[in-house]
């Protein structure tokens, strides 16, 4: 059975991922880093697809597929060379493919019948390893040259490998005739043969005690080799079928090994120092894939069976939370883990997608539609592209995930404040240091929905980025999105109104004069006196919007700084006026005149002089004409109507020595023109004699 199991191999890099977006292009590379998963399952291959894949649910972004050898089974990522190598069980071969075009450049031939489920690198000599368990070798094949350069004897079904940089040795762990055979990478041969037990299918390397761990899946148990003598120095009991697919990670922190027991459901946890049995470990059924975020100091465990990921804590070596992904996750080993962004990256065989798990909330942050049988996983180190072996599709599918970074200004020192985005919105809370904090989300490409809470008292001023974010909302289009997020103090903005008789209908519109990331704009109105908003200390526009009838505002817009805790503007309500003239004619200069003016508003004025001017608000008024001497004013009385804006028509009023018996100048509608405020009315009142001065 053991050339139907693999191994999840990290050597000499840091793996990282980061929300889907297709991958047109990669960044050019600069470091050098390799990463590797393998697995295997038996299947029926079908034949490759071309790229792209169909349309994956909405939400997230299509990922690009290329095809590759039948049944692939093991990816690593080659940064120093910008090259993904992807080997085939069923094709025999090993597939190059271009990261920076996402083309194959080469389809490397690696044996008969290989099934080559195993693959590492050895960065100093740009050689890549594959394991071949049916023809019993390994290939070494040079990446410039894109050949095998040399095919190493091994023992039975070679199941697993793991590079050693420090000795310059590969391990390979030889499942049929339970021995680990070590391979000189110098010199590509073998320089020695260590006896294990029974079944021997996963390796891990312990870089702090310089010693390698092998699972014994047959035995269960683990052998421990001396990296320096090259012989086993301890045996430790575990569960049943240790390893079986691969399963088994090293913490450097604290020197432990986690080994994944598929057969009796559980973790066992091994001291790199002591060699002994620290803890057992209960965990889901068929736990088949591990991975160890050093950062929380947590080990994830990929249960196949119960489709869900086991977290433990490496210090407490309990489970402290059971997260839910798709069907058969971490098959045979696949799994990956990205420090850098906070990813995990689990293949769900059973339902064709890659559960994304941000560690920071154990929640899985989305979900990506792949092809058939996803069954290893890799991490470019660079660029954060995902690369998915597809078993049953005979296709490597390729995608990422993008950094959304919020950075805050403004909280005092120690205040906690939270977001939640994503898919599966859950709080993750910063405590800001020194009046700084940071909180970093793997989110998916596209519109990324999120709720930023401050703590109390504080409200958001803005949220800038690249893409015009709102305080709700951002586009994620590119790797990294950061978010700039402005907090300040809750104060409260009161406007009053004087002037409007009681029960007027008013109201108050605000809002900030940022272009994009300011808070929202709040509206309010009232039958009362004043208007009260709970706003973020800044700068805020305002606009009087109603405005009752025809009542007019001063001010009816503009700004408002709070520079306080509490800030009140006064609006002062006026009615508009017309300016209504009365001219008369024909008295002498000098002679005292009165009008009369009732309506809307009552008014009398008087005057020695030829002119007599009102400021009448809007209205129907009647007026009445005095004299104080023999002369009778024609018309003596009438009515007129302001009404803005109108053009004026002119009345004419003579005095005469006899009245009249009827005012034909009665009824005039005197009209406001539409430029002005206050407009002149001219009601005309002549008399011979009387010169206007």
């Amino acid at each position: 059975m053991g050339w139907f199991r693999g191994v999840v191999i990290v050597l000499g890099l840091v793996v990282i991922a980061s929300t889907i977006l297709v991958p047109a292009s990669v960044p050019a590379r600069g470091s050098d880093g390799a990463t590797a998963s393998s697995s295997a399952s038996p299947a029926v291959a079908s034949a490759p697809l071309s790229s792209p894949l169909l349309s994956p649910a909405a939400g997230s972004a299509t990922p690009i597929a290329v095809p590759v050898g039948s049944f692939p089974d093991a990816v690593l990522v080659d940064t120093a060379n910008d090259t993904l190598f992807v080997a085939s069980q069923f094709g025999n071969s090993v597939t190059a493919i271009d990261l920076g075009t996402n083309q194959v450049v080469a389809t490397i031939p690696v044996g008969s019948r290989p099934y080559p489920q195993a693959i590492t690198f050895d960065l100093a000599n740009a050689t890549l390893y594959v394991a071949n368990a049916e023809s019993n070798n390994v290939s070494a094949i040079s990446v410039p040259e894109s050949s095998v350069t040399a095919s190493i004897p091994v023992g039975f079904t070679p199941d697993a490998l793991a590079f050693n940089p420090t000795n310059r040795e590969v391990y390979v762990a030889d499942a049929g005739s339970a021995e680990v055979t070590l391979i000189s990478s110098a010199t590509n041969t073998v320089v020695a043969t260590v006896p294990v037990e029974s079944g021997p299918d996963a390796l891990v390397l312990d870089t702090v005690n310089h010693q390698v761990f092998v699972a014994d899946g047959v035995a269960g148990n683990v052998s421990i080799l001396s990296g320096t003598t090259n012989t086993v120095v301890a045996t430790v009991s575990v569960g049943t079928a240790p390893g079986a697919y691969g399963a088994m990670v090293f913490d450097p922190t604290d020197g432990d090994v986690f080994v994944a027991n598929t057969g009796s459901n559980n973790v066992s946890v091994i001291g790199g120092t002591n060699h002994t049995l620290v803890a057992t470990i209960p965990v889901g059924s068929g736990p088949s894939a591990l991975a160890v975020d050093l950062a929380k100091g947590e080990v994830f465990v990929a249960n196949q069976y119960s489709n869900n990921i086991s977290v433990i804590s490496a210090a407490t070596d309990a489970v402290v939370a059971t997260i839910p992904t798709g069907s058969d996750p971490g098959t045979d080993g696949a799994i990956a883990y990205n420090p850098t962004l906070g990813a995990l990256y689990v293949p769900n065989s059973g339902s064709n997608n890659v559960s994304v798990i941000s560690p920071a909330t154990n929640t899985v942050v989305a979900t990506v539609p792949v092809l058939a049988t996803p069954d290893a996983v890799a991490v470019d180190t660079l660029t954060a592209n995902v690369y998915v072996a597809d078993q049953g599709a005979a296709n490597v599918s390729i995608f990422h995930l993008s950094a959304v970074t919020f950075s805050e200004a403004g909280l005092p020192n120690g205040a906690s404040w939270s977001v939640t985005a994503g898919s599966s919105p859950v709080p993750v809370t910063n405590t800001t240091v020194r009046g700084k904090g940071v909180i970093e989300l793997p989110e998916l490409s596209g519109l990324l929905r999120f709720t930023i809470s401050p703590p109390t008292g504080y409200g958001i001023s803005s949220v800038t980025g690249r893409g015009t974010p709102t305080q709700s909302s951002a586009n994620v289009t590119n790797l990294p999105l950061p978010l700039a997020v402005k907090f300040g103090p809750i104060e409260t903005l009161t406007f009053a109104e004087a002037g409007l008789p009681s029960g007027s209908l008013w109201g108050v519109a605000i809002a900030t004069p940022l272009s994009y990331g300011g808070p929202p704009a709040q509206t309010a109105t009232t039958h009362g006196t004043s208007i009260g908003f709970t706003v973020v200390k800044d700068t805020w526009k305002f606009q009087i919007t109603p405005k009752p009838g025809l009542w007019k505002a001063q001010p009816a817009h503009g700004s408002v700084s709070l520079p306080a805790h509490s800030v009140t503007k006064s609006i002062k309500f006026t009615l508009p006026t017309a300016a209504v003239v009365f001219h008369e004619y024909g008295l002498a200069n000098g002679t005292h005149w009165q009008v009369n003016v009732t309506g809307p508003m009552n008014v009398s004025l008087s005057s020695n002089a030829a002119t007599i001017k009102f400021l009448l608000v809007n209205g129907t008024y009647t007026y009445v004409a005095w004299n104080f001497s023999t002369l009778h004013p024609h018309p003596r009385t009438g009515t007129f109507t302001v009404v803005a804006p109108h053009a004026a028509p002119v009345e004419t009023i003579t005095y005469l020595t006899e009245p009249v018996s009827a005012d034909p100048g009665a009824g005039a509608v005197l009209a406001c023109p539409s430029t002005s405020e206050n407009f002149a009315f001219g009601v005309s009142i002549a008399v011979p004699g009387r010169v206007l001065g």
